[in-house]
C-alpha cells in the first residue's frame, strides 16, 4: 500500500462536517431535554490562531483583534443565556480551537467565569484546553493553574526548526522547550504533546529525536499525527512503526492509531462508544444530542471562516440549530462501530446487540472480511484490531462510511 491508500481519511468522527446540510424544523427548546438524558461533554469553540499552518484544514481565522475576540466571547456568553438550561450534569469541559490561548489573561478569566456561571458549570469538573508554544506564558499557566485544569494539550509537532519552517509554524524549538518547560512547572494532572510525522525532509533520525525530546517531558499522553493536506515523505508508514514502538518501549499504551496514553486509568476503556451527547458554544463547534449533530456552518477558508463567525456574533438568536444531520438508524449503527472497533478496547458485539436489536457481523460483513485478512481477531462478545489493523485505521474505518454521506462529502470509496 501506498501513502493514499493507508492514509486516506482520518475519522475522528462521524459523520464529518462536510456532510452536514440545512435543517429545517428544528428547535434548540424542543431537543435541549436530550442534555439530561445522559452525561453531556462542554465544548467552547475559540476559532483564532495567529497564524494558519500549512497542515491546517480546521475552522479557525486569524489577524483577529482584541474588540472581535471580546464580541465573539460576549456571544458566547449570550448564546448560553438564551439555552435557558435547567443545571445538568456535565461531564467535562474543553476548550478547543483554533487557539484558545491565543486569548489575553482578562478574555481567559471572562469566558471562565462567565460560561462556568451561566451553565451551572461545577469547578471540579474534568477540564481540558489547547494551546500552542507561541501562546503559552508562565501568566497563562498561572492562570489554567487556578482554574484547577486538568489537561493541557500542546502542538509542538516537531523539534527541529527545519521541519517546523516547512508546516508553516510560527514557533522554533526554543520556544516549545521554554512553553513545555512552563506547562511541567504547573503540574497539570495530564499534558499532551502532539507529533506530526511524515514531513517533508524528516527523517527517521530527526522524528526519533522529536520522540525523544518529547519523552524529556513525560508527558501523560502523546499524539502521534500523519501530515494531511501538504506534500509528505513517501513510506510514511515506515515512519508510523518507528514512533509507534520507541513510545510502546517507553511505556505508552496505544489506545488508537494516533493516541498513546502513559498508565491508562481503567475507566479510559470505556471513553468512546459513539452515543456520548456534547453540546458545543460558539461557531464551528459540533453538538451531538442523540442522533442530531449540528453546528454552525462550516469552511477552511480562513475569509469564509471569519464571516461565519462574525454572523454568529450578530445574531440575535444564537441557538438556531439550521445545519446538521439527524442520523437514521443505519447510520448510528456505522457511528458505532466507527467509534469503537478504532479504539483500543474494541467493538463489543453484545452491546451493539443491545442497542440496535442486530448483529454487527451480519449487518456489516466488511467486520467478517477484517477478521479473515487480519485486521481485527474475535475474543469473546468483542472486536478488537489486531496491530496491523490499528496501523491501517485511516484505511480501513472509511469502509464503513454509508453511499449517503459519500456522496454528502463528495468522495468516491
Amino acid at each position: 500500500m501506498n501513502n493514499n491508500d493507508i492514509y486516506r481519511q482520518y475519522m475522528y468522527s462521524y459523520p464529518h462536517k462536510t456532510a452536514y446540510r440545512e435543517l429545517e424544523n428544528v428547535s434548540f427548546s424542543e431537543v435541549k431535554s436530550r442534555i439530561y438524558e445522559h452525561d453531556t461533554h462542554l465544548y467552547v469553540h475559540m476559532p483564532f490562531c495567529q497564524s494558519r499552518c500549512g497542515f491546517c484544514n480546521l475552522f479557525t481565522c486569524t489577524g483577529a483583534d482584541n474588540t472581535f475576540i471580546d464580541s465573539y466571547i460576549d456571544a458566547i456568553i449570550t448564546q448560553g443565556q438564551q439555552m435557558a438550561l435547567a443545571p445538568v450534569h456535565w461531564a467535562s469541559f474543553t476548550v478547543g480551537g483554533g487557539t484558545p490561548l491565543l486569548l489575553n489573561i482578562a478574555q481567559l478569566e471572562k469566558l471562565f467565569f462567565s460560561v462556568f456561571d451561566v451553565l451551572n458549570v461545577d469547578w471540579n469538573i474534568y477540564k481540558t484546553i489547547e494551546t500552542s508554544p507561541t501562546d503559552t506564558t508562565a501568566e497563562k499557566v498561572a492562570l489554567l493553574n487556578a482554574f484547577s485544569v486538568n489537561r493541557v494539550s500542546i502542538g509542538v509537532q516537531s523539534f527541529h526548526d527545519s521541519e517546523l519552517h516547512t508546516l508553516h509554524r510560527r514557533h522554533n524549538t526554543a520556544s516549545a522547550h521554554q512553553a513545555l518547560e512552563w506547562l511541567k512547572a504547573g503540574h497539570f494532572p495530564s499534558l499532551n504533546i502532539d507529533i506530526i510525522y511524515g514531513i517533508p525532509g524528516q527523517t527517521h533520525a530527526s522524528l526519533t529525536e522529536s520522540l525523544h525530546q518529547a519523552l524529556v517531558y513525560q508527558p501523560e499522553e502523546l499524539f502521534l499525527y500523519p501530515l494531511y493536506n501538504m506534500p509528505r515523505q513517501e513510506n510514511m508508514h515506515s515512519y508510523y512503526v518507528l514512533a509507534r514502538d520507541l513510545l510502546r518501549n517507553a511505556g505508552y499504551t496505544q489506545t488508537s492509531m494516533r493516541r498513546f496514553v502513559l498508565n491508562p486509568a481503567p475507566s479510559a476503556a470505556a471513553e468512546s462508544c459513539g452515543f456520548e451527547n456534547s453540546l458545543a458554544l460558539g461557531a464551528g463547534g459540533r453538538s451531538y444530542l442523540g442522533n442530531l449533530h449540528y453546528c454552525s456552518p462550516w469552511s477552511s477558508n480562513l475569509q469564509t471562516s471569519r464571516k461565519i463567525i462574525q454572523a454568529f456574533i450578530d445574531s440575535p438568536d444564537k441557538t438556531v440549530i439550521n445545519h446538521g444531520y439527524l442520523l437514521p438508524p443505519d447510520e448510528m449503527k456505522r457511528r458505532f462501530i466507527i467509534k469503537n472497533l478504532f479504539f483500543w478496547q474494541g467493538l463489543s458485539l453484545s452491546d451493539y446487540q443491545q442497542y440496535f436489536t442486530s448483529d454487527a457481523l451480519r449487518d456489516f460483513p466488511d467486520l467478517e472480511r477484517f477478521i479473515r485478512q487480519g485486521y481485527c481477531y474475535q475474543n469473546g462478545s468483542r472486536l478488537r484490531l489486531t496491530e496491523t489493523g490499528m496501523a491501517l485505521s485511516d484505511c480501513l474505518a472509511p469502509v464503513f462510511v454509508s453511499p449517503e454521506v459519500m456522496l454528502r462529502e463528495n468522495r468516491q470509496r
